[in-house]
């Protein structure tokens, strides 16, 4: 079933994130329905008339957004992901979150395993944000390639980004030094041993892409690396930290709100085939959501698993 794919369509939560852009199908305005601010993009690509069918992919559920008025067009919306973000608007420090997020045995080991790291290693930790230099900037892009490879060569999956690394590269350093994206580094003695490239668009971080060095691996980095984060977070006025799609034992750990990911299939109301198209999509999209609810496709059937060995062969 992947009739989908033969459609025109666009990521909406990568365009908008990375890029600040939104297809031409929607206003410009966007908005947070949790902070109530708004997120101010362009309208950067227009791909209209739509002659069958264009799928605007992951949108979460937690943005205003709305359709240009375009009288011929329609747009059916299918749920289709889980998504998990942390939510500080209600407290006032990373401790008060703590607090009412993790429990005891979670906190007392946190605060163990950082204390066992920096006594064991020479560890410091930086963000760059607003202002990194280029020499430095290769040094910790090569070595977060190298950490995310051989991440994901011990899981035997395949990662879409490594493909893509140059063009991701260019955009993440151009972002930074204009503060609409951040690296977020631990080191020990000056090797990084967990890289975060987050994403920033008003008051909300989106985390694009982590990794740490898996020798590491029994001080739990995630968990030390996401109470940086946090800290970081209340110090420059962060609402929302997204850490976007994929339910784990980690995100149900750390998040405390969970929404939903939507398709938007956008079809021609004057044209019967588009319509017999759309409504055809629109079923495939939910017996694919079904699947993954029971587990089929992302467990019995792991396409990045699929993917890796084919890559291999």
């Amino acid at each position: 079933m992947i009739i989908n794919k033969f459609f025109k369509s666009n990521q909406f939560v990568f365009d908008l994130f990375l890029e600040g852009k939104i297809a031409s199908l929607y206003t410009s305005k966007v908005s947070n329905a949790l902070t109530k601010k708004t997120i101010h993009t362009i309208n950067s690509f227009g791909i209209t008339p739509i002659k069958r069918v264009f799928i605007a992919k992951d949108i979460p559920e937690y943005l205003n957004i709305k359709l240009n008025n375009q009288n011929t067009l329609k747009a059916r919306k299918v749920n289709q992901y889980k998504g998990y973000l942390v939510n500080l608007l209600n407290y006032a420090t990373v401790e008060d979150y703590l607090k009412e997020n993790l429990s005891r045995r979670n906190r007392k080991n946190l605060f163990s395993k950082q204390r066992k790291l920096e006594r064991n290693h020479k560890i410091t930790n930086k963000v760059y944000f607003g202002n990194i230099d280029k020499s430095s900037f290769e040094s910790i892009f090569n070595s977060f390639y190298d950490l995310l490879k051989k991440r994901f060569q011990e899981k035997k999956a395949h990662n879409r980004y490594l493909a893509s690394w140059e063009s991701l590269k260019t955009l993440a350093y151009k972002s930074i030094l204009e503060k609409d994206a951040s690296l977020h580094i631990i080191f020990d003695n000056g090797t990084p041993i967990t890289i975060t490239l987050n994403f920033h668009r008003s008051d909300v971080v989106f985390s694009h892409i982590q990794t740490y060095d898996t020798n590491y691996t029994s001080y739990n980095m995630g968990d030390i690396s996401m109470l940086n984060h946090l800290k970081w977070c209340f110090e420059n006025g962060i609402s929302i930290f997204d850490l976007a799609i994929g339910k784990s034992d980690y995100k149900d750990k750390w998040c405390n709100y969970e929404y939903d990911f939507f398709y938007h299939i956008h079809y021609n109301n004057k044209s019967v085939i588009s319509k017999i198209i759309a409504k055809i999509v629109f079923w495939e999209l939910k017996i694919l959501k079904s699947l993954r609810d029971r587990n089929i496709i992302g467990n019995l059937i792991n396409f990045d698993k699929i993917l890796y060995l084919i890559k291999k062969c």
